[in-house]
């Protein structure tokens, strides 16, 4: 039996981790990194934010369980459920997402579902946080696949995948990577509908996912009115279209914080049109990551008060002794 998430003491907090790229022979670090972070800051529970394995790490179900198994240890131990999300590395061996996701559900601890099969992705869900003293849900934490590469966005619309998409003068980042899908808005959309008339209100939450989207662009381009902060030192690696799905969660208006990774060595924040964009700054040691922001990301949500909640970088280099500031 799954978990149930409540308050406690009129307090809950999210822990996220992103971009730990785990391989086949894994830097031991990461596994260390992560405990001394969970120990010292004891989350309710603890979200991995997708490109959680890439290269031989996601080649079949033996070295995706050996390496997941590992790093949720230090949550599971503690008695910490944890969830997930995909990224754009982790199915690059060929190895289905789907398929991967039995995997993931199948670990001690793992709140996160595939999702509903008729729309994109695999990997959108949404997990109730109940109240300490009934069974009303006061916030939300919502996880979606953002998708891997532009490709599968041309398939979705049913585009040649020889359709032009990067242009020399774009409105906003252009890369090769993926948006998140029309019936998957449709599906949040939907979802937090049926939440809001089950509570007679709407319920506040939080927005995770792997890739960012291009408003993000916006928060280091206009520092002062954003309020931007943090540490911003690689592109915003967003695709080259714009799917609406900022847009999507401004109408609905029940998303009020987004987490991201992807970018591994960005950990900047910034707030547009009521919603606080975040960056969650990579765990990895297999994987390009800054020693100086290497951690993960607290959420603090209280009970009186869900619609404003406090988020914050927590770093390796808080809690682990003689930490290396080595740059991977």
């Amino acid at each position: 039996m799954k978990k149930e998430l409540r308050f406690k003491n009129g307090k809950f907090r999210i822990l996220c981790f992103s971009d730990s790229h785990g391989i086949k022979d894994f830097d031991k670090r990461v596994v260390r990194d992560i405990d001394a972070i969970v120990k010292n800051t004891l989350p309710d529970i603890v979200l991995f934010l997708g490109d959680n394995v890439w290269r031989d790490g996601a080649e079949n179900e033996e070295t995706l369980r050996a390496f997941m198994t590992a790093v949720t240890k230090p949550v599971t131990e503690r008695n910490i459920p944890w969830a997930h999300v995909f990224g754009n590395h982790d199915m690059e061996r060929g190895f289905l997402t789907k398929d991967q996701e039995k995997v993931y559900e199948s670990i001690e601890g793992c709140l996160s579902e595939a999702g509903p099969e008729d729309i994109s992705g695999t990997g959108n869900w949404v997990l109730e946080v109940k109240s300490e003293h009934s069974d009303k849900t006061v916030y939300n934490i919502w996880g979606i696949d953002s998708g891997r590469g532009i490709g599968e966005f041309l398939d979705y619309c049913g585009l040649p995948r020889e359709t032009k998409t990067k242009l020399s003068d774009p409105l906003h980042v252009s890369s090769s990577y993926d948006a998140v899908k029309f019936d998957q808005q449709m599906w949040y959309w939907n979802e937090s509908l049926r939440i809001e008339k089950e509570n007679g209100g709407k319920v506040p939450g939080v927005m995770t996912m792997h890739m960012a989207f291009p408003e993000y662009v916006l928060l280091y381009k206009n520092v002062q009115e954003t309020n931007f902060k943090g540490v911003h030192r690689e592109s915003i690696g967003s695709g080259p279209v714009n799917s609406g799905f900022f847009a999507t969660l401004v109408q609905r208006g029940d998303i009020k914080t987004v987490v991201v990774g992807h970018d591994h060595i960005n950990d900047c924040e910034g707030e547009y049109m009521g919603i606080r964009l975040t960056y969650d700054a990579g765990i990895g040691y297999d994987g390009y990551c800054h020693g100086d922001l290497r951690g993960g990301r607290i959420i603090d949500v209280t009970e009186d008060d869900p619609w404003n909640v406090e988020t914050y970088m927590v770093r390796s280099s808080d809690y682990v002794e003689n930490y290396e500031f080595l740059n991977t």
